[in-house]
């Protein structure tokens, strides 16, 4: 979250040679984070509505103590003026929640108020219709100049629901059809581990018209396996040689031992400059970001190499935004660059409401 806000504005007049700087000046304001998920209640799908205070960049404070646990949080449906009051939760300062039951509706509007101490915002979303997507099939892709077929898949395996049993795995596990499950194949080098253009593991496709932009979601549900480092089949016979093949040592300490062995290890140069380097933890073993996230807005998407940092089962999930996330999206939230904000829909403080629509699978990632 963006606890300390930096405001700028440059006007640039070209006269002779110069140019003129405008610096606002900056204000204390409150921050608010919020999504609606269509079809569920708050923070069933993804996380609670955050409130906290701004905080010059000057300023050392503590984040914790930005955040702000008595607020007056409403959020009220428009077409039928319902308003409904999020209250705080109990052990996680400056979080909210409405009641669950209260479900978000596609299609509807709703407005989001917050007040605390002199502080009002307001902020409004429309959660977007229907999302839907599917694998087609027949679709061609060149590679190393010669035009093969991208493998179908099933994408009608899981229901957003069982997110609800993320920790309960044995629960989450009973409710999974095994069989329904597709098989995608990573392979590795020349046209399907080089760039954006890679060829695919799977296609989706959706109707481009109906939404601003997609958010995509890859979680790997095995990422934390551990087993035996593996070893590099050199002559790619599928066994391992004695003479010619050596193991993978992840970890960098010149034994075979434990580590996660569901990551996809690559230490190719043009991995590296595509994903960079891995984290490691304290027991040097390297990891990804997990879950792993990307944004598009053009159909088909290829879904390649870059989506995926592990082996193994995936819940692929894809959400329809709503126009407030893609113009926020659409500047710069990261602070890449101060010269470009992020265009936030909270009048008189800073922040997001949007809203998602959105549908997931499984799909397991093999090895080649």
């Amino acid at each position: 979250m963006m606890n300390k806000i930096i405001t700028i504005s440059f006007s640039i007049l070209f006269l002779s040679c110069g140019f003129d700087d405008d610096i606002a000046i900056y204000e204390d304001k409150l921050v608010v984070f919020s999504n609606l998920s269509a079809g569920f209640p708050m923070g069933s799908v993804g996380d609670t509505c955050y409130v906290s205070l701004s905080s010059s960049i000057e300023d050392e404070v503590e984040l914790s103590t930005l955040y702000i646990s008595d607020a007056i949080v409403t959020i009220t449906r428009l077409s039928t003026d319902e308003v409904f009051n999020a209250a705080p939760v109990l052990g996680r300062k400056g979080r909210y929640l409405t009641p669950d039951s209260i479900i978000f509706q596609p299609g509807e509007t709703y407005s989001l108020n917050a007040k605390w101490d002199e502080f009002e915002v307001t902020a409004e979303t429309t959660i977007p219709d229907g999302m839907d997507f599917y694998s087609p099939e027949n679709e061609s892709y060149f590679c190393n100049g010669e035009e093969l077929t991208v493998p179908s898949i099933n994408t009608d395996n899981f229901e957003l629901q069982w997110l609800n049993y993320m920790n309960q795995p044995d629960t989450l596990m009973h409710l999974i059809n095994p069989w329904s499950i597709s098989n995608a194949e990573y392979k590795s080098g020349g046209c399907h581990t080089e760039s954006f253009a890679s060829f695919p593991l799977f296609m989706l496709d959706f109707e481009a018209d109906n939404f601003a932009a997609i958010k995509v979601t890859t979680l790997a549900l095995q990422a934390h396996e551990r087993g035996l480092e593996p070893y590099n089949d050199l002559d790619n016979n599928g066994q391992y040689d004695n003479v010619i093949d050596t193991f993978l040592d992840y970890n960098r300490n010149g034994l075979r031992d434990s580590s996660f062995v569901n990551l996809i290890y690559d230490t190719s140069m043009v991995y590296k400059i595509w994903k960079g380097k891995y984290f490691r933890d304290d027991r040097g073993d390297p990891y990804r970001i997990n879950p792993f996230f990307w944004q598009m807005s053009q159909p088909p998407l290829p879904m390649n190499w870059l989506f995926f940092n592990y082996y193994g089962l995936h819940i692929v999930m894809l959400e329809a935004t709503d126009d407030a996330y893609y113009n926020y999206y659409s500047g710069d939230p990261a602070g890449q660059n101060i010269y470009v904000l992020p265009e936030s829909n909270i009048m008189d403080g800073y922040g997001l409401f949007s809203s998602t629509n959105a549908k997931a699978f499984l799909v397991n990632i093999i090895r080649e």
